[in-house]
């Protein structure tokens, strides 16, 4: 073959890659079939969703002389998927519960997608660039929607009186907050500027991703922040750096309490100051005066059919349905007790091997882990959304190209 049809060849794999794989995930992060279906039509965005699909599933098959060493770790999922559609089908037989199964497919065939193109170390890199930008662009997109005053929740529309929070592409503003803690964790570690005006430009995005993440008032969202924050920025803590930043911690609390004494006088929403003493009680503990936002209500609702069927589970996104708002809850009142025990498991097992890779990427891994496993506790869509769902793929291929010691990781050691 020539030069030149060689290299129409490869410019053509990487235009069917970036069709197949990065459009949909792109367009997950974004809620792009969400964008459709609030202003063309909810059929043309059914169509568009199914045609993303497609696109995986195609890209899957043509991909396939491309595929290199397959994680192990991820394979855990495979036998989690595989208890959670025995048990819940089984159960949805049994209870009658009429469910869309096929639509909960949907992260599954991302998942099987991104779980063979990862195994690509060129790929690899791209994809952490390419869910990089992605996050990021949705964190711009949540205050570019939050200053006009529109929201995607509900009817889609601008609102006739001003947004309390910003639910961004998603419509929600946990999921908003998740978003964009994801965009911090990536960003920060995907760019490494040498040069000064660079430095500050990499910290003036993540400023205004901090902003974006405060304009959701999520509770869950600045509690976890604090959590990354500190993961984030490990190096700092050493020697006088940690008694300095003890002094920070002091000062801050400070602040916390002069802010608590002055959002009366902060032009915010009385649904705006509510979120804010609600944040200022976890961050002070006072965990008693802490508001769950009714979902204590649903939960309580939901664990109601956790009980009359613990063992075989109630039916395929049966949790959904209830709005349990737990994904750990959700999980063993789909599809029992057996099954949830296992998904603990496998949480646990990957969080463990994180603390066998090198500083540098352990705390890179163990900020995304944490961020959704906290964040599991009060949504039920972490592992119902593909973009979600996919980062558990790239830690899985972190965990498990550490062991080949071919340099694949090098890029996660630059300083």
């Amino acid at each position: 073959m020539t030069p030149c049809l060689l290299n129409l060849t490869d410019t053509m794999n990487k235009i069917i890659v970036f069709i197949c794989f990065y459009f949909p995930l792109f367009s997950s992060c974004l809620q792009l079939q969400g964008i459709v279906s609030k202003f063309i039509s909810p059929n043309i965005a059914q169509l568009f969703a199914y045609g993303n699909l497609t696109l995986i599933i195609i890209g899957v098959v043509l991909f396939k002389d491309k595929v290199e060493t397959l994680s192990k770790t991820n394979k855990l999922w495979f036998v989690f998927y595989f208890m959670y559609y025995s048990f819940a089908i089984l159960a949805t037989g049994i209870n009658g519960v009429r469910s869309s199964i096929i639509a909960t497919l949907v992260p599954l065939i991302y998942f099987i997608g991104f779980f063979f193109l990862l195994s690509n170390k060129e790929q690899f890199r791209l994809f952490f660039k390419v869910i990089t930008v992605s996050f990021v662009i949705s964190s711009f997109l949540t205050i570019i929607l939050f200053k006009i005053n529109f929201s995607l929740g509900g009817s889609g529309q601008f609102a006739t009186f001003d947004l309390d929070r910003a639910g961004g592409v998603y419509g929600d503003a946990n999921n908003a907050a998740l978003a964009n803690i994801i965009a911090f964790i990536l960003f920060h570690k995907l760019y490494y500027p040498s040069k000064p005006i660079y430095r500050l430009i990499k910290m003036l995005i993540l400023a205004i991703i901090f902003y974006s993440l405060f304009l959701t008032f999520s509770t869950t969202g600045l509690f976890v922040f604090t959590i990354i924050l500190f993961l984030t920025n490990y190096k700092f803590f050493t020697g006088i750096r940690l008694i300095l930043f003890g002094v920070v911690i002091v000062l801050f609390y400070m602040g916390v309490f002069a802010l608590k004494s002055q959002t009366k006088d902060l032009n915010l929403s009385d649904a705006q100051i509510y979120k804010i003493d609600n944040i200022i009680n976890v961050l002070t503990l006072n965990l008693d005066k802490v508001d769950s936002s009714g979902r204590d209500d649903l939960l309580i609702n939901v664990l109601y059919y956790l009980y009359e069927s613990p063992f075989i589970g109630n039916g395929v996104d049966f949790a959904v349905s209830m709005k349990g708002h737990n994904t750990y809850v959700g999980i063993w009142v789909d599809a029992g007790v057996f099954t949830f025990l296992f998904f603990v498991f496998m949480l646990c097992y990957y969080l463990a091997k994180t603390f066998t890779l090198n500083m540098q990427i352990r705390y890179f891994a163990l900020s995304l882990l944490i961020a959704l496993y906290i964040f599991m506790i009060s949504l039920q869509t972490v592992i119902n959304q593909p973009y979600l769902v996919v980062l558990f793929i790239f830690v899985g291929y972190i965990i498990d190209y550490r062991k080949s010691n071919d340099g694949q990781l090098d890029f996660l050691y630059r300083k």
